[in-house]
C-alpha cells in the first residue's frame, strides 16, 4: 500500500480533540484533468499532476473547554486555517495520518447541553491507497485478498523481528 509521507515539523491535530465524525463525513477527488477540445475528434485530457487533491466534508462536535481549544489551534497554530496541518482521517484504508488543510473558515451552530457543532470543508493531499500491484491482486482475488496480504504482512514482520532477536 502506498504509505504518504508527512512533512517534518507541519502541525499536527490535537490529540485531545476528536476526530470528525461519521455523521455528514465525505470525501470528494477533485479533478486533476486538463481538457482541450479540438476542431474534429475527441477531445485531448491529459493531467496537471500525478496527485490528486481531496475535498473532505467534516463534522465535529466539541464541549465548550474542547471548542475553545479547537478555536485557538485553528487561529493560533494554523494561521486562522491557512497552513497545512497533519490528522487522522478515514478513507479506503481505514484511518491513516493525512495532510489536510482547512478550505475556508469552519461554521458552528451551539446545540443542547452547551455543545458545538463545527462544520468545516478540507483539503487533504493524496490519502494512502493500494499500489498498483495490489489492485491487481484485489482484481483477481477479491478485495478479502487485501486483508489477508495485510495480515500476512504484519506475521512475517514479527516472526523476523522474533527470530533477530534470538
Amino acid at each position: 500500500m502506498s504509505d504518504v509521507t508527512l512533512p517534518a515539523g507541519i502541525p499536527v491535530w490535537p490529540d485531545t480533540l476528536p476526530l470528525p465524525r461519521i455523521e455528514g463525513y465525505g470525501l470528494a477527488p477533485q479533478s486533476n484533468a486538463i481538457r482541450t477540445d479540438i476542431d474534429s475528434g475527441a477531445a485531448r485530457m491529459r493531467l496537471r499532476l500525478t496527485s490528486t487533491l481531496y475535498r473532505v466534508r467534516s463534522e465535529w462536535r466539541f464541549s465548550q473547554e474542547a471548542f475553545a481549544v479547537f478555536d485557538a489551534w485553528w487561529m493560533h497554530v494554523l494561521n486562522q486555517g491557512v497552513l497545512w496541518f497533519a490528522m487522522p482521517l478515514t478513507a479506503g484504508l481505514g484511518v491513516q495520518a493525512v495532510q489536510a488543510r482547512f478550505i475556508a473558515p469552519w461554521d458552528t451552530e451551539l446545540l443542547a447541553g452547551n455543545r458545538w457543532q463545527v462544520k468545516a470543508q478540507l483539503e487533504v493531499q493524496d490519502f494512502p491507497r493500494l499500489s498498483p500491484d495490489e489492485v491487481q491482486v484485489a482484481a483477481v482475488l477479491g478485495p478479502d485478498a487485501i486483508a489477508l496480504g495485510d495480515r500476512l504482512h504484519a506475521w512475517l514482520n514479527q516472526t523476523i523481528v522474533a527470530s533477530d532477536y534470538w
